[in-house]
């Protein structure tokens, strides 16, 4: 059974349940920490490449053992060339778990960066030495951590000052400015398809 509360999602598939869970070693295992930003870009677009990003996500939080092919599908060569075999879920489903996997594995509880700039890369290891040093936990059990579970931890070890959560939240003006922007590119987008 999955622990939503942690970052993991669980998927029925008659009598299986399938687990993801996007924890710092499975995300370590998809690149270096520079191109884990990109990644974590490249899964956010509606388009091959995200949804290949997706099936990639996919297969590196996979717990436990069994085939995730007649779920997600898998790649075979066909004279000569690589194709893409469907499996029971539709693409637009292991899109939107791969990037949802993705969130909680690199962003975990959305906050904000003190310097206000994004950032260049995403380096586990730096989180897992974070857990180790500040947590107690052993090597292995800080590398099982999903970031979720790190940042409540940190939280419950080091809570944050009075009004300092207030300070991750966004403010009236600058969320009514990010709805703006985004109703404002899905008009551009519907009057590109028109």
């Amino acid at each position: 059974m999955a622990n939503t509360y942690a970052g993991e999602i669980g998927v029925t598939w008659g009598e299986r349940e399938f687990l993801f869970r996007p924890s710092f070693s499975a995300i370590a295992s998809l690149g270096d920490p520079k191109h884990l930003i990109r990644f974590l870009g490249r899964i956010q677009r509606a388009d091959m490449d995200g949804y290949v990003a997706a099936l990639a996500m996919l297969n590196a939080c996979h717990v436990g053992d069994g085939d995730l092919s007649r779920l997600i599908g898998y790649f075979k060569d066909v004279k000569g060339r690589l194709r893409y075999v469907m499996g029971t879920m539709s693409p637009q489903e292991i899109h939107i778990l791969g990037a949802r996997l993705a969130a909680n594995g690199m962003i975990g509880q959305p906050r904000g960066r003190k310097d206000g700039k994004p950032a260049d890369s995403f380096d586990p290891a730096e989180y897992v030495g974070a857990a180790v040093a500040h947590l107690g936990l052993s090597t292995a059990e800080a590398w099982d951590m999903t970031m979720i579970e790190f940042q409540r931890a940190i939280d419950a070890k080091f809570p944050p000052a009075e009004g300092e959560k207030d300070k991750e939240l966004p403010s009236v003006e600058e969320a009514e400015a990010a709805v703006n922007h985004v109703m404002e590119m899905r008009k551009r987008i519907a009057s590109r398809n028109s």
